[in-house]
């Protein structure tokens, strides 16, 4: 036997001894709560459900990585705080995921990618299309001003006020990819 499988066999062995367990089970339909995160699992063997289940890896932190599972999916919870501390492992179908870290949150789900930064300033992409935001501010309706604006453009001249611009179709054309690009 090597050096390195004498001592996994006597870290297992050390854990052993620990309370630790680690069980599988089934979210309890509408246990989720997306404000404390914690969720409610029925164990495989039909016992009572065990209720609050932490969803965050990190205790008393809004750091961390947050997975919030579907209804009804398996998931394996495990109990390494001591216990009657249970936190989800690993999960068959995932809702959404959350990560922050200091100011700035990742949200995710299904077409759906947001970011924060914690100053009112946020990027989301879904269905191909992208939103970006700083407070009130919005760069699709900003790019749309600028070409309103264009397309009303009219010049002073000698013989009285000029037309629409000539490349009025090729702003449009611009304004229908920025339609394409942002929501």
């Amino acid at each position: 036997m090597t050096k390195n499988v004498a001592k996994i066999r006597a870290g297992l062995r050390a854990l052993s001894d620990e309370p630790y367990e680690i069980i599988s089970g089934t979210v309890v339909s509408g246990s989720v709560d997306s404000d404390e995160y914690t969720v409610s699992v029925q164990r495989c063997d039909d016992s009572e459900p065990i209720e609050g289940v932490r969803l965050s890896s990190v205790t008393s932190d809004p750091n961390g990585v947050i997975l919030i599972p579907t209804d009804d999916s398996t998931v394996v919870i495990g109990s390494i705080d001591g216990p009657g501390e249970w936190g989800l492992i690993k999960t068959s179908d995932l809702e959404k995921m959350i990560v922050t870290i200091g100011n700035t949150k990742f949200t995710i789900t299904d077409g759906t990618v947001k970011a924060e930064d914690g100053s009112g300033a946020e990027m989301t992409m879904t269905d191909g299309k992208f939103r970006i935001k700083n407070g009130s501010k919005d760069f699709k309706t900003v790019l749309d001003n600028i070409l309103q604006h264009i397309l009303a453009l009219t010049v002073p001249t000698g013989t009285g006020p000029s037309g629409t611009p000539i490349n009025a179709a090729d702003i449009t054309n611009d304004k229908n990819d920025i339609d394409s690009l942002f929501f």
